[in-house]
Protein backbone atom coordinates (compact mmCIF):
# COMPACT_ATOMS: atom_id res chain seq x y z
CA UNK A 1 0.00 0.00 0.00
CA UNK A 2 1.39 3.38 -0.93
CA UNK A 3 2.05 5.98 2.14
CA UNK A 4 -0.28 8.55 0.66
CA UNK A 5 -3.24 6.04 0.83
CA UNK A 6 -1.97 4.85 4.13
CA UNK A 7 -2.43 8.71 5.45
CA UNK A 8 -5.71 9.10 3.65
CA UNK A 9 -7.25 6.23 5.36
CA UNK A 10 -5.68 6.82 8.92
CA UNK A 11 -6.97 10.61 8.58
CA UNK A 12 -10.75 9.14 7.48
CA UNK A 13 -10.68 6.63 10.17
CA UNK A 14 -9.63 9.16 12.95
CA UNK A 15 -12.87 11.61 11.29
CA UNK A 16 -14.97 8.99 12.23
CA UNK A 17 -14.17 8.17 15.47
CA UNK A 18 -13.84 11.75 16.28
CA UNK A 19 -17.40 12.42 14.45
CA UNK A 20 -18.62 9.04 17.08
CA UNK A 21 -17.39 10.81 19.71
CA UNK A 22 -18.97 13.65 19.43
CA UNK A 23 -22.30 11.95 18.45
CA UNK A 24 -21.81 9.99 21.64
CA UNK A 25 -21.03 13.25 23.69
CA UNK A 26 -24.30 14.87 22.60
CA UNK A 27 -26.41 11.67 23.33
CA UNK A 28 -25.47 11.74 27.01
CA UNK A 29 -25.95 15.59 27.29
CA UNK A 30 -29.60 14.75 26.25
CA UNK A 31 -30.18 12.37 28.73
CA UNK A 32 -30.46 9.07 25.39
CA UNK A 33 -29.39 5.98 27.04
CA UNK A 34 -30.55 7.10 30.36
CA UNK A 35 -32.83 5.02 32.59
CA UNK A 36 -35.98 6.04 31.07
CA UNK A 37 -34.86 5.08 27.32
CA UNK A 38 -36.84 2.14 26.92
CA UNK A 39 -39.63 3.14 28.31
CA UNK A 40 -43.32 3.95 26.55
CA UNK A 41 -46.54 4.96 28.21
CA UNK A 42 -49.12 2.89 26.96
CA UNK A 43 -52.39 3.51 28.88
CA UNK A 44 -54.62 0.97 26.40
CA UNK A 45 -56.71 -2.41 27.68
CA UNK A 46 -54.66 -5.52 28.44
CA UNK A 47 -55.22 -7.96 25.63
CA UNK A 48 -56.31 -10.94 28.13
CA UNK A 49 -54.85 -14.56 27.19
CA UNK A 50 -54.32 -18.31 28.78
CA UNK A 51 -51.26 -19.35 28.45
CA UNK A 52 -50.06 -22.93 30.02
CA UNK A 53 -47.04 -22.65 32.46
CA UNK A 54 -44.06 -24.88 32.69
CA UNK A 55 -45.26 -26.47 35.51
CA UNK A 56 -48.39 -27.01 33.52
CA UNK A 57 -50.76 -24.79 35.58
CA UNK A 58 -52.92 -22.51 32.81
CA UNK A 59 -52.17 -18.64 33.87
CA UNK A 60 -55.00 -16.70 33.12
CA UNK A 61 -54.58 -13.25 33.06
CA UNK A 62 -58.10 -12.24 33.16
CA UNK A 63 -58.14 -14.04 36.97
CA UNK A 64 -55.40 -11.48 37.87
CA UNK A 65 -57.54 -8.76 36.72
CA UNK A 66 -58.09 -7.05 40.22
CA UNK A 67 -54.24 -7.11 41.19
CA UNK A 68 -50.57 -5.79 39.58
CA UNK A 69 -49.15 -7.65 36.81
CA UNK A 70 -46.06 -7.51 35.69
CA UNK A 71 -45.33 -9.63 32.49
CA UNK A 72 -41.62 -10.31 31.25
CA UNK A 73 -40.83 -11.66 28.27
CA UNK A 74 -37.44 -13.57 28.33
CA UNK A 75 -35.39 -16.05 26.63
CA UNK A 76 -32.49 -18.36 28.21
CA UNK A 77 -29.66 -17.03 25.40
CA UNK A 78 -31.02 -13.28 26.04
CA UNK A 79 -27.81 -11.73 28.02
CA UNK A 80 -30.09 -8.63 30.01
CA UNK A 81 -32.96 -11.89 30.75
CA UNK A 82 -29.45 -13.50 32.67
CA UNK A 83 -28.71 -10.36 34.48
CA UNK A 84 -32.35 -9.43 35.46
CA UNK A 85 -33.42 -13.00 36.55
CA UNK A 86 -32.07 -12.90 39.82
CA UNK A 87 -33.42 -9.15 40.71
CA UNK A 88 -36.73 -10.12 39.40
CA UNK A 89 -36.73 -13.26 41.58
CA UNK A 90 -35.70 -11.59 44.84
CA UNK A 91 -38.35 -9.01 44.65
CA UNK A 92 -41.21 -11.10 43.95
CA UNK A 93 -40.10 -13.83 46.92
CA UNK A 94 -39.04 -10.62 49.22
CA UNK A 95 -41.60 -8.32 48.59
CA UNK A 96 -43.70 -7.69 45.48
CA UNK A 97 -45.55 -10.93 46.19
CA UNK A 98 -46.61 -10.21 49.80
CA UNK A 99 -48.00 -7.30 48.23
CA UNK A 100 -50.43 -8.53 45.59
CA UNK A 101 -48.32 -8.84 42.60
CA UNK A 102 -48.65 -11.16 39.75
CA UNK A 103 -45.13 -11.86 38.07
CA UNK A 104 -45.58 -13.54 34.62
CA UNK A 105 -42.48 -14.72 32.60
CA UNK A 106 -43.25 -15.53 29.43
CA UNK A 107 -40.76 -17.15 27.42
CA UNK A 108 -40.03 -16.91 23.76
CA UNK A 109 -37.95 -18.06 20.61
CA UNK A 110 -36.37 -20.49 23.14
CA UNK A 111 -36.09 -24.39 23.37
CA UNK A 112 -38.01 -25.96 26.07
CA UNK A 113 -35.07 -27.42 27.33
CA UNK A 114 -32.91 -24.00 27.49
CA UNK A 115 -35.69 -22.60 29.08
CA UNK A 116 -36.10 -24.90 32.22
CA UNK A 117 -32.69 -25.23 32.29
CA UNK A 118 -32.83 -21.17 32.90
CA UNK A 119 -35.60 -21.41 35.22
CA UNK A 120 -34.25 -23.67 37.53
CA UNK A 121 -30.25 -21.73 36.97
CA UNK A 122 -32.34 -18.65 38.58
CA UNK A 123 -34.69 -20.51 41.16
CA UNK A 124 -37.64 -18.85 39.37
CA UNK A 125 -40.43 -19.31 41.62
CA UNK A 126 -43.33 -16.86 39.65
CA UNK A 127 -45.47 -18.02 36.90
CA UNK A 128 -43.44 -18.59 34.33
CA UNK A 129 -44.58 -19.91 30.62
CA UNK A 130 -43.57 -20.45 27.25
CA UNK A 131 -45.51 -19.00 24.20
CA UNK A 132 -44.36 -21.49 21.57
CA UNK A 133 -47.03 -20.83 19.18
CA UNK A 134 -46.38 -16.83 19.82
CA UNK A 135 -49.98 -16.04 20.40
CA UNK A 136 -49.42 -13.63 23.39
CA UNK A 137 -46.18 -11.77 21.78
CA UNK A 138 -47.56 -11.14 18.86
CA UNK A 139 -50.62 -9.78 20.33
CA UNK A 140 -48.47 -7.20 22.53
CA UNK A 141 -45.89 -6.28 19.74
CA UNK A 142 -42.59 -7.55 21.56
CA UNK A 143 -39.99 -7.28 18.75
CA UNK A 144 -37.42 -7.72 21.39
CA UNK A 145 -36.00 -9.30 24.40
CA UNK A 146 -35.98 -8.68 27.08
CA UNK A 147 -39.48 -6.63 27.09
CA UNK A 148 -41.48 -5.89 30.11
CA UNK A 149 -45.11 -4.64 30.56
CA UNK A 150 -46.47 -3.51 33.75
CA UNK A 151 -50.37 -3.45 34.07
CA UNK A 152 -52.37 -1.72 36.49
CA UNK A 153 -55.35 -3.51 38.06
CA UNK A 154 -58.60 -3.38 35.74
CA UNK A 155 -55.93 -4.96 32.69
CA UNK A 156 -55.10 -1.42 32.39
CA UNK A 157 -51.53 -1.15 30.83
CA UNK A 158 -49.51 1.42 32.14
CA UNK A 159 -45.69 1.74 30.57
CA UNK A 160 -44.10 -0.63 28.32
CA UNK A 161 -40.40 -1.08 28.74
CA UNK A 162 -38.17 -2.19 26.23
CA UNK A 163 -34.23 -3.93 27.14
CA UNK A 164 -32.40 -4.12 30.28
CA UNK A 165 -34.44 -2.98 33.52
CA UNK A 166 -31.99 -2.24 36.58
CA UNK A 167 -33.04 -2.65 40.18
CA UNK A 168 -34.45 0.84 40.51
CA UNK A 169 -36.58 1.35 37.55
CA UNK A 170 -38.08 -1.76 37.91
CA UNK A 171 -39.07 -0.58 41.50
CA UNK A 172 -40.22 2.35 40.16
CA UNK A 173 -42.37 1.05 37.46
CA UNK A 174 -44.07 -1.74 39.63
CA UNK A 175 -44.65 0.54 42.70
CA UNK A 176 -46.55 3.26 40.00
CA UNK A 177 -49.20 0.22 39.13
CA UNK A 178 -49.62 -0.44 42.44
CA UNK A 179 -53.47 0.82 42.47
CA UNK A 180 -54.22 2.31 39.36
CA UNK A 181 -54.11 5.54 41.07
CA UNK A 182 -52.74 7.65 38.33
CA UNK A 183 -54.94 11.10 37.56
CA UNK A 184 -56.45 9.93 34.45
CA UNK A 185 -57.24 12.61 31.55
Amino acid sequence: MNTQLARWLAGAAGALLLGLVGVLAIAMARGIGGPDEGRSEVNAAAATFQIEQFDGETFDLQAVSDRPVFVYFWASWCYPCEEEAPVIQRLWTEEYRDRGYVFLGVNMWDTNPDARAFIERHGLTFPVAADAGGAVYVEYGVQGLPTAYFIEPGLQIRTRYDGALDESTLRTLLDEIAGGTRERS
